[in-house]
């Protein structure tokens, strides 16, 4: 019983899992206090087992600060405290109060995530938007009437693409701030799929370019992934590609 309590509290923790790691300003802070203690372990046992702890207080530390921000504030010294007593098999509650309470704070967590989930949802779509505005402006770019924006950096030769088309591509995905979400460039393969399998803005924006074109896609959330997650994308995601076309292969 105790066991699958342990297991509940860390499939808590992993929702808002971080990896533990000081960064370099932490690790210098720490270093001469490392220095100093490290005479007081007898043997490579109890290092370990240090180690191991401050692992864990480093898991949890991060894991409370992300479930505060999500405005659910735990005390991290009654979970020591209930470690001990786990331990030292001294429960001041029984298992099936204790499972009671997992399965409420359970709960607690995926309503907050949700709601806040939905509240950067929101702001991803103002964000997109007003991204999209300041694209408008830019030298070359183009808006389509199902709001697709694009640049066409070199228009391509050869045949016409259809939505049976093979192509094969290379392409940089990012989001609004910068972040890289997909990169098969650095991959060093290119992919190889049928237009109509792909994403809307994809599907549209493809279109506009010929064999050895090059085009960056600015797509809407409609024409994405919507309301979604895939592959690290939050929700209502503005999606950024530079599209490289390799080949084109209409069957």
């Amino acid at each position: 019983m105790i066991s699958f309590l342990i297991k509940r509290i860390i499939f808590l923790f992993l929702i808002f899992y971080i990896p533990s790691s000081f960064s370099e300003e932490q690790s210098n802070s720490h270093m001469q206090s490392y220095s100093e203690n490290k005479k007081i372990f007898k043997n490579e046992n109890e290092k370990i087992g240090y180690a191991l702890g401050v692992s864990l207080g480093n898991y949890v530390n991060q894991s409370f600060e992300k479930q505060k921000q999500l405005g659910i504030q735990l005390d991290k010294y009654s979970l020591l405290s209930g470690i001990e007593d786990a331990i030292s098999n001294n429960l001041k509650l029984s298992n099936q109060e204790i499972s009671k309470i997992l399965e409420k704070l359970e709960e607690k967590i995926k309503k907050a995530t949700t709601i806040q989930m939905e509240k950067n949802e929101k702001e991803n779509l103002i964000q997109g938007q007003l991204y999209m505005k300041k694209f408008s402006k830019i030298k070359g770019a183009h808006k389509t009437q199902s709001g697709l924006m694009y640049i066409i950096d070199n228009p391509g030769s050869g045949e016409e693409i259809t939505e049976n088309t093979e192509i094969t591509v290379h392409y940089k995905g990012f989001l609004i701030n910068g972040v890289e979400f997909d990169n098969s460039y650095n991959r060093g393969k290119p992919v190889v799929f049928v237009l109509k399998d792909v994403i809307l803005g994809w599907q549209e924006g493809l279109k506009y370019i010929k064999k050895g074109g090059k085009i960056r896609l600015v797509i809407p959330p409609s024409l994405g992934y919507g309301h979604s997650r895939f592959n690290g994308i939050p929700g209502n995601s503005t999606l950024i590609f530079d599209i490289t076309l390799i080949d084109v292969k209409n069957n």
